[in-house]
């Protein structure tokens, strides 16, 4: 016998969990499918970094989206505490991006120059007060720039309190379930076919992650073009503390300082398929890139490696919002910005879903600008 939802969620990572949240909290019978265990991939790997000012050169329409995100965090982070109970380490330090060389320290002055201009909060450091903040970096560094507007929070207590949250809410969570194509009834949505039978229900969200293309049941050329790029991370222990107090950010590596003591360094960037394997080169790299910044990392014990593959869409932006099938939204390609994302996304799917509203932030990420355009049919048309 079919099964009846308002709505299905499928995949059940940050973005999927945090679009049932809101969906649910607004009164909809959501079901979120996860193919596997809610949480455990690219959310579960990520290293938590809040940080669109140190990340972005310039502010284009995803760097806005990512301060928009950035700028509902906390109140995010405190009210998702006061829902479920649950623990989330949230740091608030700030991140120094320091410069390792003569063409390095040329690329974060104009940097400097163009946030100011842009009206970034950010700090030009020297040497030494670069070093006054963080003693562990290299005295070899030329200068720093610290953004204290850029977080961090332990991605898998998010992950944990969302699902709490869904369930308290009165959705409901289906691990083990994979959805085998989208039904329906004439060109709209009607329900999901699974392993465990079929749901019913007029509204999916594909939030899929790196599979999100891989959805059947829809015309080819309405499918989202997302594809996994995967992301190796380790973790370092050294002592009760961590080795830095602020979050180090540069281009080619980024270290995390957890409150348990742990020091995350991440992550490549490679073009690797659904292989999500740990490799020789990948670590060695990430150690390479850390003792470069911190030579005193060398005594720190490894803790633990993992990977994951992050959704990254054809032109690198997030695709949110109604497809070309009725009835059938989207809300994926986060690449490495999904757990900064996520409470936004909820956010925006919830106006797009219950009220049919495309907010101004979202709409150069519809899902419409990879269509081709149908006969008759105008931009604004496509858009709404």
């Amino acid at each position: 016998m079919a099964q009846r939802s308002d709505i299905v969620v499928i995949g059940g990572g940050i973005i999927g969990l945090a679009v049932a949240r809101r969906l649910s909290l607004s009164g909809s019978a959501v079901t979120v499918l996860e193919r596997h265990r809610i949480g455990r991939g690219a959310s579960w790997a990520a290293a938590g970094m809040l940080a669109p000012h140190c990340e972005f050169d310039e502010p284009d329409p995803y760097f806005v989206l990512c301060r928009t995100g950035l700028e509902r965090y906390a109140d995010f982070i405190e009210t998702l505490r006061e829902e479920t109970g649950c623990p989330i380490d949230y740091n608030s330090t700030g991140v120094v991006f320091p410069a390792l060389s003569d063409r390095g320290q040329a690329r974060l002055e104009t940097r400097y120059e163009r946030h100011l201009r842009d009206g970034v909060s950010v700090d030009r450091l020297s040497v030494r007060e670069a070093r006054r903040l963080e003693p562990n970096l290299t005295n070899g560094i030329r200068m720093a720039l610290r953004y204290p507007d850029d977080h961090q929070v332990e991605n898998r207590d998010v992950v944990t309190a969302l699902a709490q949250s869904v369930l308290k809410s009165g959705g409901v969570i289906r691990e083990g379930v994979s959805a085998r194509k989208i039904l329906l009834d004439g060109h709209r949505v009607a329900g999901v076919d699974t392993t465990e039978g079929t749901w019913k229900t007029q509204t999916v969200v594909n939030a899929m992650g790196c599979r999100a293309r891989y959805l059947d049941g829809i015309a080819p050329a309405w499918r989202v073009p997302v594809r996994p790029v995967r992301g190796q991370i380790l973790a370092l222990r050294g002592g009760a503390a961590p080795p830095f107090h602020h979050t180090i950010y540069t281009s080619g590596v980024y270290m995390v300082p957890r409150s348990d003591g742990r020091l995350i360094i991440g992550a490549t960037v490679e073009e690797a398929g659904f292989r999500d394997e740990v490799t020789l080169g990948g670590v060695m790299q990430l150690f390479r890139d850390a003792l470069e910044l911190a030579p005193g990392l060398k005594t720190w014990a490894l803790d633990s490696t993992w990977s994951g593959l992050r959704p990254v869409a054809r032109d690198g932006w997030p695709v949110l919002g109604a497809t070309g099938t009725p009835g059938l939204f989207a809300a994926t390609g986060h690449g490495r910005n999904g757990i900064l994302l996520a409470p936004l996304t909820g956010d925006l799917l919830a106006e797009a879903i219950l009220h049919d509203r495309v907010p101004s932030v979202m709409r150069p990420f519809l899902p419409g600008r990879f269509y081709p355009a149908r006969t008759g049919e105008t931009n604004d048309e496509r858009d709404r």
